[in-house]
């Protein structure tokens, strides 16, 4: 797929998009926690990956090394898996919790433009 395609392809854009959808919005608390579910889920992607990156990069590292028998590596891979497991739960939650709640404000879908960031610039 072609960058140019990408509906969210910069930050710009995918401010602009959660913008549109929160204009929806009537009620000053409902938007707030649609925003407070945006921020969280965000942070809990960031998370997520990168643990996934940390994980995947030590044990790389422990198969190249070949000390994969030894203790201290099952030890320190155990503790990353455990991160990694923590953070794909979250990750997991944060992406629920939005859900039920863009199901329970009932917004509409947003139709993105070409140049949606020239609208909010």
């Amino acid at each position: 797929m072609n960058v140019d395609d990408l509906r969210l392809r910069d930050p710009a854009n995918a401010r602009a998009y959660i913008r549109q959808i929160a204009d929806q919005i009537e009620e000053p608390e409902e938007m707030m926690e649609f925003l407070n579910a945006c921020n969280f889920t965000q942070a809990a992607l960031a998370c997520w990956l990168f643990e996934t990156k940390r994980y995947n990069l030590l044990l790389q590292s422990h198969n190249i090394k070949g000390a994969y028998d030894q203790i201290e590596s099952k030890i320190e891979l155990k503790d990353a898996w455990n991160e990694y497991s923590i953070a794909s739960e979250e990750f997991q939650y944060a992406k629920e919790k939005l859900k039920e709640i863009i199901n329970k404000l009932h917004i509409e879908p947003v139709l993105i433009r070409k140049n949606m960031t020239k609208a909010y610039r």
